[in-house]
């Protein structure tokens, strides 16, 4: 007996939309990065390159990146074909996002360099400007990640009517980092490429 093959339909069916993204969260096995492993032609495969190929064909540019810098997402309008190179330079605009929204919280709370600064997702946002309170739990999470060591939040529930509250902690080597960056800033991305070739 023959295995069924893997369809776009069938794919996009174990998927819930992000209401406030448009995102399609792929609800299936991920693994341990986080991404989707998709069947495909008989071999798992990471599943924005799955959903690509489904919805646009061969990946003639080399990688599969997400627009909206969600692992989960397979919303074949947020996948796009990079080079390694546009990739590269991809991943540092979206790093120098990051380090940004870190610098505005820091300058705008700087006690957050002494101890946890208690904030609402409501008050992130608009710090951040991040369009939704889903796209700040995201950011939170993107940011642990990226720094397991360094950047630390936990919510606490609030009473009643009020809104839960979050308490971010970043570590002093973090912020020493950032202060540091201006210098980093100022190399030529061709010099960067040559370090990631």
């Amino acid at each position: 007996m023959s295995r069924k093959v893997n369809s776009l339909e069938n794919i996009l069916s174990k998927t819930q939309r992000d209401e406030d993204t448009g995102c399609l969260l792929y609800l299936g096995a991920i693994d341990q990065d986080g991404y989707p492993r998709i069947s495909l032609q008989g071999k798992n495969r990471i599943g924005s390159h799955a959903v690509y190929e489904m919805a646009y064909g061969t990946i003639s540019e080399g990688e599969v990146d997400h627009i909206c810098h969600v692992r989960r997402c397979v919303e074949p309008t947020h996948l796009r074909a990079l080079t390694h190179r546009q990739n590269v330079i991809h991943i540092k605009a979206y790093m120098e996002k990051r380090h940004q929204r870190i610098k505005q919280l820091i300058e705008t709370y700087p006690q957050i360099s002494q101890c946890p600064l208690l904030i609402t997702l409501a008050d992130l946002e608009a710090l951040w400007d991040c369009g939704s309170i889903a796209n700040v739990k995201e950011r939170l999470l993107t940011m642990s990640r990226a720094y397991p060591e360094e950047f630390f939040y936990e919510r606490f529930e609030a009473g009643g009517s009020k809104p839960a509250v979050y308490a971010i902690g970043i570590h002093a080597s973090l912020i020493d980092k950032l202060s540091n960056e201006d210098a980093l800033r100022e190399t030529p991305v061709e010099d960067i490429m040559t370090l990631v070739a």
